[in-house]
């Protein structure tokens, strides 16, 4: 089987490897060179299995220099009221902990691995189009020609090339934010945080994060507010630091440092009203993205791209993809649940910060932090999707 696959991100690459390492044909097309800047550094941990899976194991990551993660911190800028979730406290079967990555590097060390598992990189080459008969292999259009393939894999990120080729994009249930972010040197941890942690401070204009890609060298760090306030708010530099008056404690500690440069992403949030189809399939961000809280792309992608080169793997190009569409469709949908009720008034606040916390809503919130979307004994997680599925009573 001949699978062709658009893009080399972390959904493309662990799709790659999982195929090749199979023993199937395996061609990547990507247009960017690498190692190249991207943002989504804080990694989830239920990757770590799927990358153990693919020979990527702990080692690999102590090796490359990778930070360790074993909590996430929050903060409610302007009141001095923080939590800390550290990974180790969550339910049965959660790992414990993975690394913080710049994904400069990351993604690099992924796609490596994918041509070492033996895919074939096409790189920099840009995918134009993709026929896709009724009858017949799927033809990629790229700078280089033409190749016909049994299989499509679409993981173009926020190109979604096949999405806005076949007019599936759309902007349904945005949530009208944008980002601005870039890299700093060191900076002290928030309070109550301990090395390693992703911080983030959440205020009334947005949130903000802090990232310790090399504690005592290098963060990344960032700010998603309102879409105007972005697009309006003059130069990203400029918004980035006309925006810290928001995040009191947060600005204190990068102390005057702003990224350079400051790069912005005007338009966060889309989603395609279909994400497979004959022989092809997207996945991770070219499939829909909500928001970076909570760090869900690179999971996203990972998971998505793992168990669909599972099963093209052992059924071949024709699978039925219905069983994980429904489960990509599931995991999108509860980030995107998450992350309208980070958004929604004080209701976060007052699960996030109390100081009277039920033990098995803290232990749930903990296991959906690390990224496990399908616990049955997960209380917050069926508190998540009741409130889910009253929004979705109250719109229809």
């Amino acid at each position: 089987m001949r699978i062709g696959i658009i893009g080399g991100g972390p959904g493309g690459a662990v799709a790659a490897a999982t195929l090749a390492r199979a023993g199937h044909q395996v061609e990547v097309w990507e247009a960017e060179v690498f190692p190249r800047f991207h943002i989504g550094e804080s990694l989830l941990p239920c990757n770590l299995p799927i990358y153990e899976d693919l020979g990527l194991g702990r080692d690999i990551f102590a090796s490359h220099g990778y930070t360790p993660k074993l909590a996430a911190h929050f903060e409610q800028a302007g009141t001095g009221r923080t939590c800390r979730f550290p990974f180790a406290d969550g339910l049965p079967g959660d790992p414990p902990g993975i690394h913080q990555v710049e994904r400069a590097r990351f993604d690099h060390m992924l796609l490596q691995h994918a041509v070492a598992s033996g895919a074939q990189l096409h790189c920099p080459v840009r995918v134009q189009r993709v026929d896709l008969p009724e009858r017949g292999q799927p033809v990629i259009h790229h700078d280089h020609g033409a190749t016909a393939v049994d299989f499509v894999i679409d993981a173009s990120g926020r190109e979604t090339l096949l999405g806005r080729q076949l007019g599936l994009v759309d902007r349904e249930g945005d949530l009208m934010r944008a980002a601005v972010y870039g890299h700093v040197g060191a900076i002290p941890l928030a309070p109550g945080a301990e090395r390693g942690d992703i911080s983030i401070a959440k205020g009334e204009a947005g949130w903000a994060w802090a990232i310790p890609l090399a504690p005592d060298a290098k963060w990344s760090v960032g700010m998603v507010l309102k879409r105007d306030a972005v697009i309006k708010g003059g130069s990203p530099a400029e918004v980035f630091r006309n925006n810290l008056v928001h995040f009191p404690e947060y600005g204190a500690r990068l102390a005057g440092q702003v990224p350079e440069p400051v790069r912005a992403t005007p338009n966060i949030s889309y989603r395609v009203r279909q994400r497979v189809g004959r022989r092809w399939a997207l996945i991770g961000d070219a499939g829909g993205f909500a928001d970076p809280i909570f760090s869900s792309g690179v999971l996203l992608a990972t998971r998505a791209g793992w168990h669909l080169g599972k099963r093209l793997a052992e059924h071949g190009a024709d699978v039925d993809l219905a069983s994980w569409r429904a489960q990509t469709d599931h995991d999108l949908a509860t980030f995107i649940g998450f992350i309208r009720l980070w958004y929604d008034g004080h209701f976060i606040d007052n699960l996030f910060f109390s100081e009277t916390r039920e033990v098995g809503v803290y232990r749930g919130i903990i296991s959906l932090l690390a990224g496990n979307t399908t616990n049955p004994d997960n209380v917050f997680l069926s508190m998540l999707q009741r409130r889910m599925r009253k929004g979705g009573e109250a719109g229809s």
